[in-house]
């Protein structure tokens, strides 16, 4: 039984350890950041995602650290990262626009109805696990009115419970229907632009006319991949091909990974 306890603890020891130093990283970051000492607490961040841990609060310290020595394309790929952890955090949002601010490309954006807008505010307050708790939330509440309404015998109450129970479907619908466009909003690939300047060619080869020029912490949208290149659309519809080098890939998470550090 000695033993068993022993072999127990030397396995769970190295986890142990790894969680601790996953905490005191983030707070030795957080200390560097306060005093000033923007690259010590970058490096100290880092060395958190060396360990494959990652969490919005972690990205969102990345981006200001980033952001306060002026590193623009980096500054932004973080606030992206932390944004598909925490869609609805405001927080991120404005720290994100600020920093969008020091990009030299001012594109804008296709225009969107009233509608649209207010779907894409709503479908950004929570993640895509929110949503699906959500979801099935709603599953559950439609199952207990139509248990309910087959329970009772009164005429009233059933039909209360049937008024209910269809609303509780609707609701479900909804619900399904924004759980699967925020799945589909995690499955398209976006990049940022790390190059200062760099060319989008019409096709995917130098020998191509040029379409238009971008600048570092553009966020383009990745529409088809070649070897070494990359399709990319770009916020007002334009599209062209762009090399794989000048860009950063902002590989999306379809669950929610969180770092154990706060």
């Amino acid at each position: 039984m000695r033993n068993y306890v022993v072999y127990c603890f030397l396995f769970l020891l190295p986890a142990w350890l790894h969680a601790q130093t996953a905490q005191d990283l983030f707070a030795q970051g957080n200390a560097a950041y306060n005093g000033g000492n923007y690259d010590l607490a970058i490096e100290k961040y880092t060395l958190i995602l060396d360990q494959e841990l990652e969490s919005s609060a972690l990205y969102y310290n990345l981006g200001n650290a980033h952001y306060r020595l002026g590193k623009v394309a980096e500054s932004i790929f973080y606030f992206e990262k932390a944004h598909q952890f925490s869609p609805g955090d405001e927080s991120i949002r404005n720290n994100r626009a600020f920093a969008s601010n020091m990009t030299l490309d001012a594109i804008e954006e296709l225009p969107q109805t009233q509608l649209e807008q207010w779907q894409s505010s709503l479908l950004n307050r929570l993640s895509l696990n929110g949503w699906t708790y959500v979801l099935v939330f709603f599953v559950w509440l439609a199952f207990v009115f139509l248990v309910m309404y087959l329970w009772t015998s009164s005429i009233g109450i059933k039909r209360l419970f049937f008024s209910l129970g269809l609303l509780s479907i609707f609701l479900m619908g909804l619900t399904w229907s924004f759980t699967h466009q925020k799945q589909q909003a995690l499955l398209r690939l976006s990049a940022v632009v790390f190059s200062e300047e760099t060319t989008v060619w019409a096709e995917p080869n130098k020998r191509s006319e040029t379409v238009f020029l971008l600048h570092e912490g553009t966020v383009v949208e990745l529409t088809d991949l070649l070897q070494g290149w990359s399709k990319v659309k770009i916020a007002n519809g334009a599209e062209g091909w762009i090399e794989n080098q000048t860009i950063r890939r902002l590989d999306q998470r379809l669950g929610d990974q969180f770092l154990p550090v706060e």
